[in-house]
């Protein structure tokens, strides 16, 4: 009987031991994978600065202000363009309702 005992102890503590370095090497792999999930997350945060970084420098007011001289034939806005200067041709202005019809403004 002492001896049947003996046995049922023996196998015990060989599948706990067993089941103790299962868990352990269980956790170490899971370690690693999170590891690797930060790495991943640092990149991605680096990276996002850096686009960031690009993003303010592309979007620098005297940065377009010089490619817009360069690139396009803008002038300021002459009074004229805002309305007509002269005072006996006040016309007013044509809108279109939303039920189709052209109204000249108001009356």
């Amino acid at each position: 009987m002492i001896r049947l005992v003996n046995i049922i102890c023996a196998v015990l503590i060989i599948a706990l031991t067993a089941a103790v370095y299962h868990v352990r090497y269980s956790a170490d792999a899971e370690m690693r994978a999170l590891e690797k999930v930060k790495e991943t997350m640092l990149a991605a945060r680096d990276e996002r600065r850096t686009l960031e970084a690009e993003w303010s420098s592309l979007n620098d007011p005297r940065r377009l202000q010089e490619l817009a001289n360069r690139y396009l034939s803008l002038s300021y806005l002459a009074a004229n363009q805002v309305i007509d200067l002269r005072p006996d041709e006040i016309r007013p202005i044509s809108v279109l309702l939303q039920s189709g019809e052209v109204s000249d403004g108001p009356r």
